[in-house]
């Protein structure tokens, strides 16, 4: 990471932290634990947005072509600015190939930052108000603007209790937290954030798993895509990629990397009472369960219960888990 100039320390404007701790800090190693963030949108091109990133955080525009700029040297290491060329190889998305010129606006904008701190999770928060200085869209300004932000938290270590609890505490939250985010309409048609397969929660419910190798093992009679809200391919891949390789066929590029892959969360960016922070807590409230063993078996429990029923509805379910989160004192701000 490039250390930031005496410029840019005169011109940084001290704001209250909103981005409340994760309930374990540390990797495995005792590093502070690191987290991504990806954000799209539309209206900004390429280079504007990029121009932008170097004007608040220092450093250097580089064109790249084929639509995509680097921010390289900027107080947080290189930024990433591209259209969404995952987009481009879709087979299933007709209207692409009118051509990505033609239809800007439809196809967003991505803004992928490198690792960061908590802290500089903080500070690059302050790329939302500059976005919407230069007219950045989000995904309710539009009927077909399904945009999104991913959120990349570095996880403790691949087999370490609380990451093996996590992926069943999100198991246990994802409809709750589809309701509080009300994801977009558009985002949920389209094939990027698909609810995880139930017969995958009730496994989770239902079994402990000591290694994330039997867990794989598990998900992939599930799951054999990276189009689902919480994208546990990459974690997976890095983790035992001898393994992945034989248990997944999967087509689009999976790049390894020791982090959940948070993809639910809409882009609000041209909200102005929205920031980062709302995607940070609704991944936060994840973690805070997956750290309270007596929160993460009732729900489990009640999973089993609510799964059995002849009759199930997504209203029960989010009142029983309003219910839990409340009686054990475990609910985040979101």
């Amino acid at each position: 990471m490039t250390p930031t100039s005496h410029k840019h320390r005169c011109n940084m404007i001290p704001t209250k932290p909103t981005f409340a701790a994760l309930p374990f800090e540390l990797n495995s190693d005792g590093d502070q634990r690191l987290c991504g963030i990806e954000i799209e949108f539309a209206g900004p091109t390429e280079m504007e947005t990029g121009n932008l990133i170097a004007q608040e955080f220092g450093g250097t525009v580089v064109d790249g072509g084929d639509h995509s700029v680097t921010v390289t040297d900027t107080r947080f290491g290189d930024i990433e600015v591209e259209l969404d060329i995952s987009l481009r190889k879709r087979e299933d998305l007709p209207f692409l190939k009118e051509g990505l010129d033609a239809m800007r606006g439809l196809i967003p904008v991505e803004v992928v930052t490198p690792p960061l701190s908590r802290a500089q999770l903080e500070e690059f928060n302050s790329i939302c108000d500059g976005l919407r200085r230069i007219g950045a869209m989000g995904s309710r300004s539009g009927v077909l603007l399904g945009f999104g932000v991913h959120v990349n938290p570095e996880v403790v270590s691949p087999d370490h209790r609380f990451t093996l609890d996590t992926i069943t505490a999100y198991a246990m939250l994802e409809t709750w937290l589809r309701q509080k985010e009300q994801v977009d309409t558009t985002r949920r048609v389209m094939p990027f954030i698909d609810a995880w397969p139930k017969d995958l929660i009730s496994d989770l419910a239902k079994n402990d798993y000591d290694s994330l190798a039997d867990l794989m093992r598990m998900a992939s009679r599930h799951i054999q895509s990276r189009n689902l809200s919480l994208d546990l391919l990459p974690l997976f891949k890095h983790a035992e990629p001898d393994l992945f390789a034989e248990l997944f066929d999967i087509h689009d590029k999976t790049a390894a990397r020791p982090t959940f892959h948070f993809r639910l969360p809409d882009s609000r960016i041209d909200e102005a009472d929205w920031s980062l922070r709302q995607p940070w807590q609704l991944w936060r409230q994840v973690e805070l369960v997956a750290a309270n063993e007596h929160l993460l078996a009732a729900l489990r429990d009640a999973w089993r219960t609510h799964d059995a029923a002849w009759f199930e509805r997504k209203s029960v379910w989010i009142k029983t888990i309003d219910a839990l989160l409340q009686d054990h004192d475990v609910k985040a701000e979101v």
